[in-house]
């Protein structure tokens, strides 16, 4: 017969831990995709003091003042970018940073579409509501939500490493011989 004990693990051995399922690097893309194409529809109206309101559409946005457009541009990207740069990268305290970086970035995305939705008549102030500016919201909050997501696990691995190197630093130790009587 068999010992059972025998066919189990090495205690001396520390544990192996179970493989996690990889994240995605291509889901801020998507997310960056669903914004780009609310771009084509009214995002709100502008009154002006010459006639009545105008409406306006988020290339509008992009477009009126070039600014406007470069610091659109940083704020997509830069989540977009580091999401998919930090999975080449194997420091995790480095893609640590770039989560954060990337929810910073993605937080100030999520704020300007939020504002501008509020404020070009989001709320059906005018009598009619705009869905684009909305949705454009979703996918930068998505991002945040995915960059969190990256930084939890990123947390994790480095206390998982911090236990993996004490537990080992202890199997390590020489025994320690006790005194003879």
């Amino acid at each position: 017969m068999v010992d059972e004990q025998a066919s189990g693990p090495e205690p001396d051995l520390p544990e192996i831990p179970l493989e996690k399922p990889r994240r995605s690097p291509y889901r801020r893309l998507v997310l960056l995709a669903l914004f780009l194409l609310t771009l084509p529809f009214e995002w709100g109206e502008r009154s002006s003091c010459q006639g009545s309101p105008r409406t306006f559409t988020g290339i509008d946005v992009l477009t009126e003042h070039p600014q406007n457009g470069i610091s659109i541009a940083v704020l997509f990207l830069t989540p977009v970018l580091l999401g998919l740069l930090q999975h080449r990268i194997r420091n995790t305290v480095v893609r640590l940073l770039m989560e954060f970086v990337s929810m910073l970035f993605a937080s100030l995305g999520t704020l300007f579409c939020f504002v501008n939705a509020v404020f070009s008549g989001g709320f059906g102030s005018s009598g009619r509501f705009y869905p684009a500016p909305w949705l454009a919201t979703l996918a930068p909050l998505f991002m945040v939500i995915n960059a969190c997501q990256g930084a939890v696990g990123r947390i994790s691995d480095i206390v998982q490493e911090r236990k993996r190197r004490q537990q080992v630093a202890t199997n390590d130790e020489p025994a320690k011989l006790s005194p003879e009587p």
